[in-house]
């Protein structure tokens, strides 16, 4: 619950410096887990711990805009994050920045010291492990007829049922999806969905999967700006979808200028919302040997944008998928193929590969992830079964598992792998 301001019998608050400064840091420290970095760097940061007095927390936020919009969405989290660090309820008071404050202070830009940066460990944060990264911005791309929609809502669906893209890629948060298909008549987007959905066996009413259903939407104007951003704040989605790049714009994509505004304006919405923002566009019919990145139609800053690069390539029949990122190994070019059925079914994706050549995972990641998959399995599981579970190459697989069968924490038994009782406590109890 958010109260009104209340304080000292003369309206201050006494700060109690050692207990508040150290609550705040922990729960600072919890926020940070718990949502994308964007989202924390645009709401949780900007926050100033005033004081701690008997029940109460008073926080104080920039402006009163900034308050009423983090009430609304965020205060209920926070003031449980809060409750869940001090392990009793404190009372949040959220005010605005005082209008007597000195006012060159609202000419300085934002500044924090270096060691109160995000610190991820060197670890890439996944949506969709080695195709997106977790509430980033970027383009997936390819030539006419190479499967872009398709591969698009195959993305929307993975991450709105929380199963493997293509059966092969992990989903590592699941949540809400928005798309917006420009090109696409209702009844063909809904059919498709419906099948990327019945592919998973889950039924798409069952999914938190939206659709914008406007005839245009177009992001050169301020008032379409406001309108998305007001949708996603409503809607919350994990991942937005928009299909094509061309219909989203009245601008030459040739000149950088309009693209740059139309680029800087999504990276906002990204930094400020925490969803990742996937933009569906085509690739130039003639390119270069570059590299797929450099043969985006228009201008130069689309592929300078890009957190992930998604890239369709087509050679007579086959297609291949690729996939590139601003801090994360590459994912080299797989074939994927569109899976034709009977009995009134659309069409689904499937890569056609048995052996998808990914990149390397991080040390600590593949033993988080073996552990947690050995701690839910009723029975032991063979190496080969764990590396196609994780999609990790076998050597790598077998030497996690001696290192953990030393630390006692896996056990080797006649049919395969399974955790140790120690470790299977210690699961239960950190569920509890």
């Amino acid at each position: 619950m958010v109260e009104e301001p209340q304080g000292n019998p003369d309206g201050s608050f006494t700060p109690e410096e050692t207990s508040g400064s150290s609550v705040w840091k922990q729960v600072m420290d919890t926020v940070a887990q718990r949502f994308p970095a964007g989202a924390v760097d645009t709401w949780f940061r900007p926050i100033r711990l005033v004081a701690r007095q008997d029940s109460r927390l008073l926080l104080e936020v920039p402006t009163e805009a900034f308050r009423s919009i983090f009430v609304d969405h965020y205060a209920a989290v926070l003031g449980n994050i809060v409750d869940e660090v001090v392990g009793s309820h404190l009372e949040l008071q959220i005010v605005a920045q005082s209008n007597d404050e000195p006012s060159h202070a609202t000419d300085l830009l934002p500044v924090m010291h270096a060691s109160a940066l995000d610190s991820r460990n060197g670890q890439t944060r996944w949506l969709i492990e080695h195709l997106w990264t977790a509430a980033g911005v970027g383009i997936l791309a390819g030539q006419p007829k190479s499967l872009k929609t398709y591969v698009a809502l195959e993305m929307a669906v993975s991450v709105a049922s929380g199963s493997p893209c293509f059966g092969v890629f992990p989903v590592s948060v699941q949540g809400p999806t928005l798309v917006y298909a420009a090109e696409d008549a209702p009844s063909d987007l809904r059919s498709r969905l419906e099948s990327l959905a019945a592919q998973r066996d889950r039924r798409l009413e069952d999914l938190d999967l939206r659709v914008i259903t406007a005839d245009f939407i177009r992001l050169d104007h301020p008032q379409d700006q406001e309108r998305l951003r007001e949708t996603v704040l409503r809607y919350r989605p994990m991942l937005l979808v928009l299909d094509p790049l061309v219909r989203l714009h009245s601008q030459d994509e040739n000149q950088s200028g309009p693209m740059a505004a139309l680029l800087g304006y999504l990276r906002r919405l990204q930094r400020s919302t925490g969803t990742a923002v996937l933009i569906v566009h085509h690739l130039r019919k003639s390119g270069n040997a570059s590299g797929a990145g450099y043969n985006l139609r228009g201008s130069s800053d689309l592929y300078a944008w890009v957190d992930s690069f998604v890239s369709l390539q087509r050679c007579r029949d086959r297609i291949t998928i690729s996939a590139e990122h601003r801090a994360a190994t590459p994912l080299k070019p797989v074939p994927v193929e569109l899976v034709h059925e009977s009995q009134g079914r659309a069409p689904w994706l499937r890569i056609t590969t048995p052996d998808v050549p990914l990149p390397e995972t991080n040390h600590d990641l593949l033993r988080t992830r073996l552990l947690d998959l050995l701690g839910k399995t009723a029975h032991p599981l063979k190496t080969d079964e764990i590396r196609q579970k994780l999609q990790v190459r076998k050597h790598r697989v077998t030497s996690m598992l001696k290192d953990l069968c030393e630390e006692g924490l896996v056990v080797r038994l006649p049919g395969g792998y399974r955790a140790s009782m120690e470790q299977l406590d210690r699961g239960s109890r950190s569920a509890l």
